[in-house]
């Protein structure tokens, strides 16, 4: 068979240790032969490391430049399968020297706090709809480069793998996640759902089956992703059930499937629904962050009661600072949506005023809670979803329009953004 008779490199597993001005590259090479390998570590086109061994050891390099934000340095590692003295299959890939890890309730990247600036996005573009193509891909970033953003969700699926490859090079970190959403019978009601009535969806015969899945597309996304330094974390579910004992018994088990499959263990996390709070979450301790989504003051006291919608916020992230979790919280949405034709004063919902006045207020609470590490808006720019009574063309609580031209809160936040670390 092909696999017997041609002897060929699988996988490539990657991960750094920091210590003093030293970075120690340890490696782990899948291969359907128990061959040799030599690795060797090329910076800016000039060998700086080499070693050979059998699939596993490790590179230690002096004065690391180490990949971030500011600064999204790529080294290039070459992978030769050797076979009686001869190359007989070869890898190159660009990798960035960078740690990730939870510290208390902080969010540490190379050792250092970082907060979290930007957005949910979609995959999603006029007239293409969701194909991939790579000027978008580059003004997408160009945007959020121009707004001063550091990282976005891959909501609610993997993207194509180019999204990774060009955040890699332009600096941008990304939580990524796997496409489970809608993981609640009562999701098509909204009502239900913010006000935790439970449907013990994971009650339901269906669910093993749905387990199996679930495991796969979480190794698949892993697998597939690991090695991009862009990638800090892992989302594993978005506004599922999380009220029932059920619930926390299932993502039990899918937090620890997860766990056994990244070789740099970034944190795991997954986003809460509304009505997912406090005093009613079963999820939360899961998590090495907890994800918020919350629309007070769209779904919830929209509008003349927005005064009540900044209470309901501020009473919810009280009983998350008295529960003493000693944890980051990221909110992973918070928008309203706005017509970029609209305005009104005095402000109104659907105006450009009022998704000003909504975003203002919370971030008039954020700096009331340090336990807040990050503010990923809801959504990048409008997409399209199908009709219905609740939308106009689609979602618009974009940041920018479907077209990728500001609206006025684009502004706000460019302001707000360059001043934060």
């Amino acid at each position: 068979s092909l696999t017997k008779s041609v002897q060929f490199i699988i996988a490539i597993y990657v991960n750094y240790q920091l210590i003093n001005n030293e970075a120690t590259i340890t490696y782990n090479i899948e291969a359907n032969t128990n061959a040799e390998f030599k690795v060797t570590l090329f910076d800016n086109q000039k060998e700086i490391a080499r070693t050979t061994s059998k699939n596993t050891g490790s590179l230690t390099i002096k004065n690391p430049h180490l990949w971030s934000p500011s600064d999204p340095y790529l080294y290039k590692i070459k992978i030769e399968m050797i076979e009686e003295g001869k190359t007989v299959d070869e890898y190159s890939e660009q990798i960035g020297i960078r740690t990730i890890k939870i510290v208390n309730d902080k969010i540490l990247l190379n050792n250092h706090p970082i907060y979290l600036k930007g957005f949910g996005k979609h995959e999603d573009f006029n007239v293409l709809g969701k194909a991939i193509n790579e000027s978008i891909i580059k003004r997408d970033y160009e945007c959020m480069k121009w707004i001063g953003a550091n990282c976005f969700r891959s909501s609610h699926y993997p993207y194509a793998e180019e999204w990774y490859q060009y955040a890699d090079k332009y600096g941008f970190l990304i939580i990524d996640e796997v496409p489970a959403v809608g993981l609640n019978r009562s999701i098509t009601n909204f009502l239900n759902v913010t006000n935790s009535n439970q449907s013990h969806f994971f009650a339901s015969k269906t669910v093993p089956e749905l387990k199996k899945i679930h495991e796969q597309e979480i190794k698949e996304m892993i697998d597939r992703d690991q090695r991009h330094p862009s990638v800090i974390a892992w989302s594993l579910f978005n506004e599922p059930e999380s009220t029932t004992q059920e619930s926390y018994d299932y993502f039990k088990d899918i937090f620890a499937f997860a766990r056994k499959l990244d070789p740099q263990n970034r944190p795991y996390t997954g986003t809460l629904v509304m009505g997912s709070g406090p005093k009613v979450d079963k999820l939360h301790p899961l998590c090495d962050f907890v994800c918020l989504n919350r629309y007070y003051g769209w779904y919830v006291a929209g509008g003349p009661e927005i005064v009540n919608a900044k209470k309901m916020l501020e009473d919810e992230l009280d009983g998350w600072q008295n529960l003493k979790l000693n944890k980051p919280f990221v909110f992973t949405e918070f928008g309203a949506d706005t017509l970029s034709s609209s305005h009104r004063l005095p402000d109104e919902m659907w105006s450009q005023e009022y998704q000003n006045e909504y975003y203002q207020m919370y971030f008039d609470i954020f700096k009331k809670y340090p336990f807040i590490c990050g503010e990923l808006v809801w959504n990048f720019a409008d997409f399209k979803t199908s009709e219905g009574i609740m939308r106009v063309g689609g979602n618009d609580k974009g940041i920018f329009t479907r077209d990728r031209e500001p609206k006025d809160i684009a502004f706000t936040l460019k302001k707000r953004w360059q001043q934060l670390n």
